[in-house]
């Protein structure tokens, strides 16, 4: 059965569907999905409100489910830089940072957050893929011993306040000078007797923070977020994965699983390269060998097979994850992609995606899919689709 998350019972707006309830008369992947073992609500009432208040105002997302791995030792530095795409050892303390990793193949196993707190001292967040096995495979490999991997998903929740007014929320919860804070820096803070990790960054586009505690702490946060929507008038509602989906594609943002096939959720033919995610400044072949770099190599030599690319479509419903993408080429009907996923962007009033194409046809403007019956045109761009300066504004606005 899957268990609540944290911040469920706080977030719900919903005063006659409890959890339990919630689970008995929703159903998966419809209303919900299944999140690292948790449920992850499509809303917490209303999905639209909650887009407007990222957007207008700010929201909370329940990051807790997040699977994370605290990475500790003298050997970190090796280990990470043969892992990930790019070199962690490089990089400031104090820092989070966006990262990769690949198959031998060069496809992409999983992206994550990775903070970095001092040289021997890590911790990875992917989404949900348990990559223990793998990891430990890999240090044998290396025969790198002063090194320790934990699994602390159970160790820390926490929530992303997401929106333009974030950062004076945030500074009413006791987070002074928080306006100060730069685009992926990690600071603590001590409230209520304990220690809070945030960290400038989120998965919107927008202006946001992520804060990370020990579960023991969560009532007293809880208590300061209520106490801020009373004292500044703000709902600061939760939101779920409906308002996050508009948000992130708005964003250009990728989910490995939507945008590429995983270990995690196999589609054949699926498998795609950082290269053709758009992430491709996240690979520096220039670094450590790490795993998928001969591949990548090759790729980079010939040439890659798809492109990632947004679009835009004039219809309240959106196509089938996976529905074709035609265009004329040449005056003739050709396939030249297909749909990975989308939502509706109540900012640009149109349904909006992800869409694989093609290398060859990754600079056509237009094409067109099925959609309940009909054939509906689909305007192509290079994300993202909306930019924020609020999002790496310093200071950040507090009004």
């Amino acid at each position: 059965m899957l268990k609540k998350s944290p911040f469920f019972d706080f977030l719900n707006r919903r005063e006659d569907l409890d959890f339990s309830r919630h689970l008995a008369t929703f159903v998966e992947d419809t209303d919900y999905i299944e999140w690292n073992g948790y449920l992850l609500p499509n809303d917490y009432g209303d999905a639209g409100m909650e887009y407007d208040a990222i957007r207008k105002s700010c929201a909370i997302f329940d990051v807790s489910p997040l699977r994370k791995y605290r990475i500790t030792g003298t050997g970190c530095g090796e280990f990470l830089d043969r892992l990930l795409t790019r070199p962690a050892s490089r990089a400031p303390s104090m820092r989070g940072i966006y990262v990769v990793f690949c198959n031998e193949d060069g496809s992409l196993k999983d992206d994550a957050i990775l903070h970095k707190y001092s040289d021997d001292d890590y911790l990875l967040l992917p989404s949900d893929i348990d990559h223990s096995a793998y990891f430990g495979d890999l240090l044998k490999q290396l025969e790198i011993h002063d090194l320790t991997i934990t699994d602390c998903t159970h160790s820390w929740v926490g929530f992303a306040l997401q929106g333009p007014l974030s950062a004076a929320a945030m500074n009413r919860m006791g987070f002074d000078r928080i306006e100060q804070l730069e685009p992926f820096e990690i600071r603590d803070f001590t409230l209520d007797g304990g220690v809070v990790r945030l960290a400038r960054m989120g998965f919107t586009a927008d202006l946001g923070y992520e804060c990370w505690f020990r579960p023991e702490q969560r009532s007293a946060i809880e208590k300061r977020i209520q106490s801020t929507r009373d004292s500044i008038g703000l709902a600061i509602p939760g939101y779920g994965l409906t308002a996050l989906q508009a948000c992130r594609l708005e964003g250009g943002f990728i989910v490995a699983g939507w945008d590429c096939s995983t270990e995690a959720d196999p589609q054949p033919g699926f498998e795609r390269t950082p290269y053709e995610l758009g992430l491709g400044w996240l690979v520096d072949l220039q670094s450590a060998s790490f795993v998928g770099r001969e591949a990548l190599l090759k790729q980079q030599s010939r040439g890659k097979q798809f492109t990632i690319r947004s679009f835009e479509m004039n219809t309240p419903r959106g196509p089938k994850d996976g529905a074709t993408l035609y265009a004329l080429v040449d005056s003739r009907k050709q396939a030249i992609g297909s749909v990975n996923c989308s939502a509706w962007s109540e900012t640009l009033g149109s349904m909006i995606g992800n869409a694989s194409i093609k290398d060859r046809y990754g600079k056509l403007e237009s094409a067109w899919t099925e959609v309940d019956g009909e054939n509906v045109t689909a305007t192509l761009s290079n994300p993202p689709l909306l930019k924020f300066e609020r999002a790496r504004q310093v200071p950040a606005q507090l009004r």
